[in-house]
This record gives structure tokens, sequence and C-alpha cells, in this order.
């Protein structure tokens, strides 16, 4: 589990989350979601938190405290889906279809 403790871990989350803010970013625009800056605030704060659970995850498998990874990692894991949820709402984005107009 030294990959864990490595800088190619490190690495390859920031790659991730370049991409992952390139995409949310096209997806919104997409969406025609209007943001402001305090939405993006929300939005880079949701995405902090969701690498701070990857790192606390990956960190503690690395070290071998499989039950901290476990434990710790699942509530941080559930209050980033929550938070996911939440903002999905104040974004004002919706999984459904809009009805169409006639």
């Amino acid at each position: 589990m030294r990959f864990f403790t490595s800088g190619m871990f490190w690495f390859i989350e920031g790659i991730f989350f370049v991409v992952l803010i390139t995409a949310l970013r096209a997806w919104l625009k997409e969406k025609g979601a209007p943001m402001t800056w305090w939405k993006w605030f929300l939005l880079i704060a949701w995405i902090f938190l969701a690498g701070f659970t990857a790192a606390f995850i990956g960190t503690n498998i690395g070290e071998g405290e499989y039950t901290a990874a476990l434990r710790g990692g699942g509530a941080s894991a559930i209050v980033v889906l929550v938070y996911a949820l939440i903002l999905l709402r104040v974004l004002g984005i919706s999984g459904g279809r809009k009805p169409e107009k006639e």
C-alpha cells in the first residue's frame, strides 16, 4: 500500500480534480444554470470536502489503518453525498427532464 503515501497518489488526485472542475464548468454552462460568486464558493467547498475524503481514506489505507478509513471515510462520504444533494438543489439543477413548452 505504499502507493497511497507516495507523491504519485497526490499527483493523480490533482489531475482528477482539475478534470472535475473543467467538466463541471462545461456541464453547468450546458445546463444554463446561472452561477453567482456564492454558488461557486459552495461548489468549490464541496470539491475540497470530497478531496479531503479521498485523501483521508487513501492516507489511512496507506498507513494500514483500515478501521479508521472505513469509519471516518464512510462518515465523511455520507456528509459529501448529502452536501452534493443540497448543492444540486441550490444550484437549481434537477435530474428530471423539464416539461416541453407547447
